[in-house]
């Protein structure tokens, strides 16, 4: 369901800096699990494999009345008797998993604290949307359990309505856990818990990026170097190398606009290349996904295979970090690996490069990069970088396979020369034309196919991949399909710098704003286009496309020094590397 929507008061974001007051999600406590049947679902179905809140922790349950606590479609609920065991409640950590005591938040300063004072937004209140009668309390803990604050009210409602409550920002610096408790004989419903968030002293476009990226750095993990798929998981479970390639580019990029320390950006980035370095395999790539072994070191994850993709994804974005960074000496090292890369191995007869190796280590994938578009440019660009005298081929239909949104923008995360009207020297194609087409039609689907549904009314758009409805697989959707109901919005920030007019751009990321879908955490992995229905996962990799969509955005709204594109440019390597496409 889509709440508190504000018509009509989408104007023009002015680009001077100024304080904003949004409200986060903590959890709105959607499920994947389909209702069985009318009335209060069995809570042990909440959210049973992806227990997460929307700032990607861990929640649970308290009390001893807790297996009275069920679930509706996107609320949850519980009726109580009169004894006094009869209380139960909600847990929600606040940062990373509840087990993890050295993860806490500063309301005065709640993004991860490598982000620098000043742009660090604060915690100033609650709101809790709720419904029904009874005694109800909200407590926030520190690690130790020892109450912060605490407030208790008597709710007398039957209509959702909102419960605000100031906080004391700068007294609460240490929080863990916020958890809510039902009193004995009450009967409530809970849709919703959101956090009053004060943005800093900063243009919208500023925001676009800070928000993006702290998404990212969400993800991170000091402890490994790396980028967790999910945020909510395990550091060391389930690790994403292509992930932490971007993210060492988005964090080169936040240290130059002094979102991070230049310091903190540099022990990223050589923080990654330690950690993946020892995993490169059979002809030199690395692997998809990674782990932490028993002994506590790293290694490839069960079943996943070497990959060209990820493999140049993860050392051009590092190649780029460290010419932003002006660390000379590493950017050789980097280079010189990048040419141990044996991609002349993986050309098959009809001249196209393999997706790579499967997980025995041993078995070329027989799929390859063939399609038109950016991952396929991305892996030709580095297989020129690492031998120039190899040559591949590329399809000239130039068209992103299946229409979907982030094939035609990732190479221009990374490079600029794919912003050109001049005709590749490869496929043929006019990229900037191509990419300017596929964003129409990404605008103008919902338009035709769901005219009445509220985020067409609203313009949001974004046709491209990621999580399943729910979070149940990985879904690919594209402007060439029919019937597409599920939006991955992270298209919208990929594709805003193609954008003529800024200001489109900043109207529709201020609907997504009031629908729930841009949030102060980042976007939201997935929304249904005909329930307003959203996923809101934080995943890794398209938080990386976000945050680094968001910077080049702001660099072209502000016409001002795009240090990604000058880094890549000034690399001599890279420049000839592109010849395959620009000569």
């Amino acid at each position: 369901m889509i709440r508190g929507l504000l018509i009509g008061l989408f104007c023009f974001a002015p680009l001077a800096a100024e304080v904003r007051v949004i409200w986060q999600t903590l959890h709105d406590y959607h499920t994947i699990v389909e209702p069985e049947h009318e009335g209060r679902q069995d809570r042990h179905k909440v959210n049973p494999f992806l227990s997460y809140t929307n700032i990607g922790t861990d929640f649970g349950f308290v009390g001893p009345a807790e297996s009275q606590i069920g679930w509706k479609s996107g609320q949850i609920g519980v009726t109580l008797g009169n004894d006094s065991d009869d209380w139960a409640g909600m847990w929600h950590s606040l940062s990373r998993l509840a087990r993890m005591p050295e993860a806490r938040m500063n309301f005065a300063a709640c993004y991860p604290s490598a982000i620098v004072a000043r742009f660090q937004p604060k915690i100033t209140g609650l709101r809790a949307i709720i419904r029904g009668k009874g005694q109800w309390k909200i407590d926030i803990a520190d690690e130790k359990n020892r109450i912060l604050w605490s407030q208790s009210r008597k709710i007398q409602q039957e209509n959702y309505s909102e419960e605000i409550y100031d906080l004391p920002t700068q007294e609460i610096s240490s929080a863990k856990i916020l958890t809510w408790i039902a009193e004995p004989g009450a009967d409530l419903d809970i849709d919703r818990i959101e956090l009053r968030i004060e943005t800093p002293d900063v243009s919208y476009d500023q925001w676009l990026f800070l928000a993006s990226y702290a998404k990212t750095l969400t993800c991170w993990s000091p402890t490994t170097g790396l980028v967790r798929d999910r945020a909510h998981i395990d550091d060391g479970s389930f690790d994403s190398v292509p992930s932490t390639g971007l993210f060492c580019l988005a964090t080169a990029a936040a240290a130059s606009e002094g979102i991070v320390s230049r310091e903190f950006a540099i022990h990223v980035m050589r923080s990654a290349h330690s950690a993946v370095a020892p995993l490169r395999g059979p002809y030199g790539l690395l692997p998809h996904f990674v782990r932490l072994n028993k002994e506590g070191a790293m290694e490839r994850h069960a079943g996943t295979e070497y990959s060209t993709i990820d493999t140049s994804l993860f050392d051009l974005s590092l190649i780029i970090s460290a010419q932003m960074l002006k660390q000379d000496d590493f950017l050789r090292e980097l280079i010189t690996a990048t040419k141990q890369v044996k991609f002349k191995e993986l050309i098959n007869a009809d001249g196209y490069v393999s997706h790579g190796v499967m997980a025995d280590g041993k078995t070329v994938i027989p799929y390859q990069w063939k399609d038109w578009g950016g991952e396929t440019a991305l892996v030709l660009v580095m297989m020129r970088l690492a031998d120039a005298t190899t040559h591949a081929a590329m399809s000239q239909h130039t068209r992103p396979h299946q229409g979907t949104g982030f094939i035609a923008e990732i190479q221009s995360l990374l490079f600029p020369d794919f912003d050109s009207a001049q005709a590749d020297a490869l496929s043929g194609a006019n990229w900037q034309n191509v990419r300017k087409t596929l964003l129409r039609d990404q605008k103008n689907y919902l338009t035709q196919r769901y005219p009445d549904a509220t985020l067409t009314k609203f313009g949001v758009y974004g046709l491209s991949a990621g999580e399943q409805r729910r979070g149940q697989g990985y879904a690919v959707g594209g402007v060439d399909i029919e019937q597409q109901t599920l939006l991955h919005p992270h298209y919208v920030l990929m594709a805003a710098a193609i954008e003529d007019d800024p200001a489109q751009v900043r109207t529709t990321l201020q609907a997504m704003e009031q629908l729930h879908i841009f949030t102060p955490w980042g976007m939201v992995e997935n929304v249904n286009v005909k329930d307003g229905e959203t996923l809101p996962m934080l995943g890794s990799l398209n938080a990386c496309f976000e945050a680094l969509g968001a910077y080049h955005f702001l660099k072209k709204a502000t016409s001002s020094s795009n240090e990604i594109y000058e880094a890549s440019r000034s690399v001599p390597e890279i420049n000839r590397a592109m010849k395959v496409f620009y000569p």
